[in-house]
């Protein structure tokens, strides 16, 4: 697998964290081939020792990290993150016999991918995100590359509503794999979960107090900043906890104390995908107030593993109207805002902290639609047969 992976922040490599782990316990060697420890220090998770054995490289799975202090010097100078990742798969390929590739997200991680097909003569299957098949695949200087690389790549897995415009490319129908099946791992997030320990965040009696969770990346499309003014219009006690980073911290950090917030709230690095459950636990309500994002395939996981966990969730309009199921009901199990419309969000937020029975009844709803919805063992057996048959062709 050549693709991101802990400790990158985002929702492909989480998605990435989950598959290799099943795929290992179900007694298959997989390796991933990453630049992951190379990531910004604005996106990177932050991993405790005591799990790079244990969570990072769960049984079966081996993750092979690029040096990110060999640097070849050349002029002009660029990071060389693709070369450097297809240098090492063709390694790890030959020295371990390795019979596919499966790469994530185009750039660099499907082109290092087809440069080691080329070279090693394997199969490669291509998976993509949102942001590569929109943002990337219309830049000028990307775009030709790309659709050059789905004529090559031996199986492009991607999404129903993508199908019209991989058959506008040339590309023929039976190279496409709809993924419809990929799922939360409900062994992972479940009501049992044990909730993380926030006494070394906060000196407040945290359990006393109903805590409204924020998990992702700061941005102006994320809902963040709508998320902090409608709880600064709220008096009675609460914790805001975001786990959260990126290039507007900095802002974030002045909008805490421009909305007199600071000691309501509790700032948390990113943490690895092995991590979110017991975050996700410990929450009374856990918000995805992402509006007006730019990526319109866009679908996070969060809302989902949040729902497995059976807590509550607070979701954007946008969001909920791309829900996957249609037993997702707004005031039934899950609450829907516009996260513009500060007023109604503020007290939206404050019905949940005052009413504590509300939110377990919402998060104990959303549990029982979760159960219907998840269906990891066919996701992951369904990937399988697909590996099984691009090796037998």
């Amino acid at each position: 697998m050549i693709s991101k992976y802990p400790p990158i922040e985002g929702g492909e490599s989480s998605k990435a964290y989950w598959l290799a782990k099943a795929i290992g316990e179900r007694g298959h060697e997989v390796h991933v081939v990453t630049n992951a420890w190379e990531v910004e220090t604005n996106f990177r998770e932050s991993i405790e020792s005591q799990d790079l054995n244990s969570e990072y490289q769960p049984k079966g799975v081996f993750v092979h990290n690029t040096n990110p202090f060999i640097e070849p010097s050349y002029i002009p100078y660029s990071k060389p993150y693709t070369e450097k990742i297809a240098s090492l798969a063709i390694d790890i390929i030959k020295e371990y016999d390795l019979q596919l590739i499966d790469s994530w997200y185009i750039l660099p991680y499907v082109i290092s991918g087809f440069l080691a097909k080329v070279i090693t003569e394997r199969p490669q299957i291509m998976r993509h995100a949102g942001s590569d098949m929109s943002r990337l695949l219309a830049s000028p200087y990307l775009g030709t590359l790309f659709k050059s690389l789905f004529y090559k790549i031996d199986k492009i897995i991607t999404y129903p509503s993508q199908k019209q415009r991989f058959l506008a490319f040339g590309i023929k129908e039976e190279k496409l794999f709809f993924n419809t099946k990929v799922s939360v791992d409900t062994r992972a997030f479940n009501p049992n979960e044990i909730p993380i320990d926030l006494s070394p965040f906060t000196k407040k009696k945290f359990e006393n107090f109903p805590i409204i969770t924020y998990i992702g990346k700061i941005g102006v499309s994320k809902g963040l900043f709508e998320l902090l003014e409608a709880s600064s219009k709220i008096k009675e006690d609460f914790l805001l906890l975001l786990v959260t980073k990126g290039k507007g911290f900095e802002r974030l950090k002045k909008a805490i104390i421009k909305h007199r917030l600071k000691e309501k709230v509790i700032l948390m690095n990113f943490v690895p995908p092995w991590r979110i459950p017991s975050i996700i636990k410990r929450s009374t309500c856990v918000v995805s107030p992402e509006r007006e994002f730019p990526v319109s395939q866009h679908t996070p996981m969060l809302p989902r593993e949040v729902m497995a966990v059976g807590k509550c969730l607070i979701l954007s309009k946008e969001l909920y109207e791309k829900r996957r199921s249609l037993e997702i009901q707004d005031g039934e199990n899950v609450i829907v805002v516009n996260p513009k419309n500060i007023q109604q969000f503020s007290k939206i937020l404050k019905k949940i902290i005052v009413e504590s029975d509300y939110a377990k009844k919402i998060g104990q709803k959303a549990y029982l639609v979760s159960k219907k919805m998840e269906t990891f063992d066919k996701y992951i057996e369904e990937t399988l047969q697909l590996y099984n048959d691009i090796i037998n062709i």
